[in-house]
Parts: structure tokens; C-alpha cells; sequence
């Protein structure tokens, strides 16, 4: 038998021992020596204690550096120097490096006391899951249905709820199609029901999936090559010349909507517009790349619905988008580029409308650079505009352009009188000078929105557009041929448009494709990803 003792284990053997002599000497030996063993066994367990709580120590302390590195890296200046899908990608691998290390430190920081006692931190209010998703109910009664301290029995008072996201692995299914066929033995024909109109007739894919690989390929970015392997993890084998079919008659299928989406589109009043640059193979020079231009018009948020539309072309000038506005007239909302300024001259019924984020941006990058408190006061001017514009953009167009005429109106007024001020103390050549000259040269149409309730003070809703194109090209790098360039083009115009009248991209496209073998064409503004679209059984 072991006996514990506050200070060490005194085994049966040394009970035994001073329970058998009663030699007052030989007890006091024998009692020194067992307290000198047990003192000596206490000495190791502390030592290794000690060795333990090091290591953890050293743990946390290099876990608390890594952590400190990492969120430096996320929030820091290098951060800060990274643009577009290069910053997308660095930020969402640092916020998981961080997410690890706070949960390792989790684990070898018990919480404290005095945390406990402290007032819980505010934290981000998490948004509610989707309500259209359907529910699963899964009870978890009580280990007991008696109290655990006395014994009572428990009484039901309320559900406590709590939801978590589950994601089940798309799947696949095969249709049989089954036609009874019947013979007329008088007239020795056999008649059977006829299979579902396919913009495929001999393809072995029902619309559902055509619509898959066309929305990986230009809503997720994933080439034919790319979406082979994801298919084969179920076990199904889609080669890319097959994909590609798919992709080609979808493009020819959509065409006539894609065109009639452009003519809605010439009927809003404001538009917006913006062009990035896109590869395309030139296959008349052995496959190598030209520069191209995915032009982007945007109608505007207060002029209805939502429609976006793309354009593929060879160039940037003036020409492009001369031809696809012709016979438009409206307001047309854009950044800088000198080509929508000769078009404006070239047609009368184009008028002009700047953008102020355009504007702000030279002067909030010179702020972040140099801190010049010159720049500081033409950010904080600027945003008066937009604190005025949040405050008012639930209202009716014209409420807009009243309290614009009256509030707007001096801010701009005392924004351009500094400019003009700034411009003539500023040494030509430095970046504040041409941020000031920027918005001054632009002051025609910078001042616009003043007059029309419906325009807006910049053009970061067709940006928006732009930036899903942005994004993919960093993963399909080129367009394989013009024709590709355009099929591409009308395809992202009619997701896009879907996109953002809240009509779920695959859901609509393959009703649609479902349905455009055998619809009437007078009939085509129905399929039409707009809010009055209705979805098929």
C-alpha cells in the first residue's frame, strides 16, 4: 500500500518499518531518511514540472512572435503595396495563418480569472445564415432527465437554438428517358413521345451541366482543363473537347439574348462605362498574343433594373464605344480616359459625367505616402460629398438633385476655389500638383451629378463589374481567339446581369437553356435575366 502525503509517497515498506522498532534513534534514522527520499522524489517531479512548463512557455512565447509577424504582414505597409488578385490571395492565406495560431494559443492559454471578470469584447455581429436554405433539425436532449445536484426531475422551459452551415458535395444523377413506342400495324409505323428539345441533340449532358461548366468557366474562373479533374472525383469523365461544345453552343445559344440585353441597355438615360485589358491569341500569327480590351457598360443604379454588358475589342479608342452606343444619348459616367472625352465631342447626345473616386485617389495615395496635410484637406473636402450623398440616396431623383443644388452645391464650390489656390503654390511636376490639375481639368464634368439626381458621384459600380474580369483573368490569362473574346463578352454580360438582379447564375441559365431550343423568338425579352423573370417547372 502507497500512502500520499502532502509532500511525497511514503510506500508500505517504511509503514511497516517505524510501526516494528521501537528504537527511539533507529525511528528518528528512519524518519530522516524517508522525508530526505520523499524531499529528493518531490525535487525530480518539480524539476520536470519546471522542464514542462519551459517548454510550453517557449511554445507560447514563439506562437505570441509568430502571431505578432503574421498580423503585421495582414495589416502592415507590405500589405498595403499589394494590388488586386495578388492582395486577394496574400490576405485570405494570412488571415488563416492567423486563425491557426490564435487557436494553438487557445489551447496552452487557459482562460485566466481576470479575464473572466472582464467586460466581454465587442465582436463583429455575425450575419444570419441564408433563410431560403432549408433546415435541418437535430435535438440534443439533456445526458439526464433529473437534476444532477438534486435529483429532481427537470422541467422543459424553452429551445435553446443555434445554427451551423453544412456544405453536401454536389452530385450526379443519371435520367433515363424511357419511350414506349406503339406500331400501327395498318399503316406499319411506330410512333413514340419525343425527347426534350437540347442545344445539344446528341449530347450525352442534360442543360443542368452544360450550365455548370459554362458558370465555371466564366463566374469561377476555371478553364476546361481545370474543371476535368473536379468532375472525375465523381467519377465522371467530361473531356475538355466535349466541354468546349458545350461552351460553343451555349455561346451561340445565348447570342440573341446577349444582343437584346445590349438594346435594353441603350434605353436607360445614364450609363456607365470602363474598359481592362484582356489577351486574346492571334492565331493568323502563330498563336501568339495580342493586347485587347474588355469594354464594360453599366447602366445606372437610379435608372432601373440592373444590366451589364461587355464588350470584347482590339483596341482602347474612342471608336469602340462609338459603335456600340450608336444611336445612344444619355449621360455617360467614366473615369479619365481621353477617349470618352472624343467621343463626347464627336457626339453631341453623349454628355459626360467624372468620377470622384478617380479624383479622391490621387490625393488619398499622396496622403498615405507622405502624410501631406495638403492632401488630407482635399480627402476630408471630397468626403463631404459622399457623407452628403449616403445621407440622401434613399430618396427620390429629384429630392436628390434639390438637396445637392443646396448642400453639394457650396462644398464643391469651396473644394474648387482651394484647388485653384493649391494649383498656383504647387511645383508642376509633383504628384499633388497633378492630382489638382486632374480634377480641375475634369471640373465640367466632376460638377454634373449637381444637375441630374440620377447621376451618381462616381463610377465604382461598373469598377465592380470590371473586377470579377479582373479576378478571372489571373486564371485563364488570355482569350484562345476573338470569336472566344466576344463569346466570352455576351456570356458574362447575361451571369453578370443575373448576378445582380439576384437571380442565382446556374439556376437561370439552366432554365434558360432548357427553354431556348424550342422558344419563340418574339418572345425573347422573357429570358431575360431581369427581375420580372419566371422560372420554368
Amino acid at each position: 500500500m502507497n500512502i500520499h502525503t502532502g509532500s511525497g509517497i511514503l510506500s508500505g515498506m517504511d509503514i511497516s518499518a517505524l510501526t516494528t522498532t521501537n528504537d527511539i534513534e533507529q525511528l528518528r534514522a528512519m524518519a530522516l531518511a524517508m522525508v530526505q527520499k520523499v524531499m529528493s522524489e518531490n525535487a525530480k517531479l518539480v524539476a520536470e514540472k519546471d522542464r514542462e512548463l519551459r517548454t510550453k512557455n517557449q511554445r507560447i512565447q514563439l506562437l505570441e512572435e509568430m502571431l505578432k509577424l503574421v498580423r503585421q504582414q495582414r495589416f502592415g505597409k507590405k500589405c498595403e503595396t499589394l494590388a488586386g488578385m495578388q492582395r486577394s490571395l496574400f490576405e485570405e492565406d494570412v488571415d488563416a495563418d492567423i486563425a491557426e495560431l490564435t487557436a494553438q494559443l487557445d489551447k496552452l492559454l487557459p482562460p485566466s480569472v481576470e479575464e473572466d471578470d472582464k467586460a466581454p469584447r465587442s465582436r463583429p455581429v455575425r450575419k444570419p445564415l441564408p433563410s431560403h436554405l432549408p433546415r435541418v433539425e437535430k435535438e440534443i436532449p439533456p445526458a439526464t432527465d433529473h437534476c444532477p445536484e438534486c435529483n429532481e426531475p427537470l422541467r422543459y422551459i424553452r429551445d435553446a437554438v443555434s445554427e451551423k452551415l453544412e456544405y453536401i458535395p454536389a452530385h450526379f444523377v443519371v435520367n433515363r428517358y424511357v419511350r414506349p413506342q406503339y406500331s400501327c400495324p395498318c399503316c406499319q409505323k411506330v410512333f413514340s413521345g419525343e425527347m426534350p428539345a437540347h442545344i445539344l441533340p446528341k449530347s450525352a449532358v442534360e442543360p443542368s451541366v452544360i450550365a455548370q461548366v459554362v458558370i465555371n468557366k466564366y463566374c469561377d474562373h476555371l478553364p476546361l482543363y481545370r474543371q476535368r479533374p473536379i468532375f472525375a472525383r465523381s467519377d465522371v469523365d467530361l473531356p475538355v473537347s466535349s466541354m468546349a461544345d458545350m461552351v460553343g453552343a451555349s455561346g451561340a445559344a445565348l447570342s440573341p439574348l446577349a444582343a437584346l440585353l445590349h438594346r435594353e441597355l441603350m434605353s436607360r438615360p445614364v450609363v456607365h462605362a470602363d474598359e481592362t485589358t484582356l489577351k486574346i491569341l492571334d492565331t493568323k500569327k502563330g498563336g501568339k498574343s495580342c493586347s485587347g480590351y474588355l469594354w464594360a457598360y453599366v447602366s445606372g443604379e437610379r435608372s432601373g433594373s440592373q444590366i451589364v454588358c461587355f464588350d470584347c475589342r482590339p483596341g482602347r479608342g474612342h471608336e469602340y464605344p462609338e459603335n456600340w452606343l450608336q444611336g445612344w444619348s444619355g449621360t455617360l459616367v467614366v473615369d479619365g480616359h481621353k477617349a470618352y472625352r472624343t467621343l463626347a465631342n464627336k457626339v453631341p447626345e453623349i454628355t459626360l459625367a467624372g468620377c470622384w473616386a478617380h479624383a479622391r485617389r490621387g490625393f488619398a495615395d499622396l496622403y498615405k505616402i507622405s502624410k501631406d496635410p495638403r492632401a488630407a484637406i482635399a480627402v476630408k473636402k471630397i468626403a463631404g460629398l459622399y457623407r452628403l450623398e449616403k445621407k440622401i440616396s434613399s430618396r427620390p431623383v429629384e429630392k436628390i438633385r434639390q438637396w445637392r443644388q443646396r448642400y453639394a452645391r457650396p462644398i464643391l464650390e469651396d473644394l474648387w476655389s482651394w484647388l485653384e489656390e493649391q494649383e498656383a503654390r504647387c511645383s508642376p511636376g509633383r504628384a499633388l500638383h497633378k492630382a489638382i490639375v486632374y480634377a480641375l481639368s475634369h471640373r465640367v464634368e466632376l460638377s454634373r451629378f449637381l444637375e441630374d439626381g440620377a447621376v451618381p458621384l462616381d463610377n465604382n459600380v461598373c469598377e465592380r463589374a470590371i473586377k470579377n474580369v479582373v479576378l478571372g483573368r489571373k486564371s485563364w490569362l488570355f482569350a484562345g481567339s476573338r470569336m472566344a473574346g466576344e463569346r466570352a463578352a455576351q456570356i458574362m454580360s447575361l451571369l453578370e446581369t443575373a448576378k445582380r438582379n439576384g437571380l442565382e447564375p446556374h439556376a437561370w441559365l439552366t432554365n434558360v437553356l432548357k427553354r431556348l431550343p424550342s422558344w419563340p423568338e418574339d418572345r425573347l425579352e422573357e429570358l431575360l435575366p431581369l427581375p420580372g423573370f419566371v422560372f420554368s417547372d
